[in-house]
């Protein structure tokens, strides 16, 4: 089994090569961050989505769950993005989340020159499954949006 910080540490550093990514984060590509569990400084997500400044992204492994791919038995690593976008002036139409959401799936990494989809976030992982995005709401009642990813593991590192 991979070691899952590892994915996410690739998949932040692919979405930090997406330039329209990084123009949506005010050109700010540290504003695309990930989140680590380290006790006792960073053990509550909850805070850290509170706390994330307007825009960012920060991407975060939910778990490890066992699944089937092709008759085998696989690892299927999941990991979460919360977004937030950047501030809109009136005027503006209302699709900075869906701009987001396309470029996470459709935005080509200079590094790779092929979309997110289909691009290779770990050596040991196929690309992501075909993902999700729900609104969610934090402690103090403000809105972002989640990503829901899906790695499946090729075999078992």
């Amino acid at each position: 089994m991979i070691d899952a910080s590892v994915l996410v540490d690739n998949l932040v550093g692919l979405l930090r090569d997406i330039p329209e990514l990084v123009a949506e984060m005010n050109g700010d590509a540290d504003r695309i961050c990930a989140y680590h569990d380290q006790y006792p400084k960073r053990s509550s997500l909850a805070l850290a989505i509170h706390q994330m400044p307007v825009p960012s992204m920060l991407v975060a492994w939910q778990g490890t769950v066992p699944g089937s791919f092709g008759g085998n038995d696989v690892w299927k690593h999941q990991a979460t993005l919360y977004l937030r976008a950047r501030e809109t002036a009136d005027g503006d139409p209302p699709t900075a989340y869906c701009r987001l959401f396309r470029l996470i799936t459709k935005g080509i990494p200079e590094s790779t020159g092929v979309p997110m989809i289909n691009s290779t976030i770990h050596p040991s992982c196929y690309p992501m499954d075909i993902p999700s995005i729900q609104r969610a709401t934090d402690a103090e009642g403000l809105d972002y949006f989640e990503v829901n990813l899906s790695f499946v593991e090729t075999g078992d590192d």
